[in-house]
């Protein structure tokens, strides 16, 4: 996951983009992003994510983007995300990135699955 580079703004687009990648509803991408649903509809309305929702996204997406990587696309991953995982605990991993500790629960998983380490 190389260098993590905090943008200025991250462009609603990107954000909206990821929700139908991943089938997260609005109100899960208002969870995610750590707003609620007023301020997530509200947010679209503008152009950028302000700072602080732009390095959380930046976080989540680039969870996103390993995730897609290890499982050979997004469609697969997507799958994997809304689909209980014991080693998550029985919980599904998409709920799991609402909290900077559940998300990086989810990226130890994505990295122990790309290196074949499955219990």
């Amino acid at each position: 996951m190389g260098n993590y580079e905090i943008p200025d703004a991250i462009d609603v687009s990107v954000v909206q983009e990821a929700q139908v990648t991943y089938n997260v509803s609005k109100q899960g991408m208002a969870k995610l992003l750590g707003i609620s649903n007023k301020t997530y509809y509200n947010l679209m309305k503008t152009t950028t994510l302000d700072k602080n929702q732009s390095d959380r996204f930046t976080y989540i997406q680039n969870i996103l983007k390993e995730g897609a990587s290890t499982f050979n696309g997004s469609d697969n991953f997507r799958e994997w995300l809304h689909t209980e995982q014991p080693t998550l605990s029985g919980a599904k991993p998409l709920d799991m990135l609402a909290t900077i500790t559940g998300a990086h629960e989810v990226l130890v998983a994505v990295s122990r699955i790309k290196h074949g380490i499955f219990a």
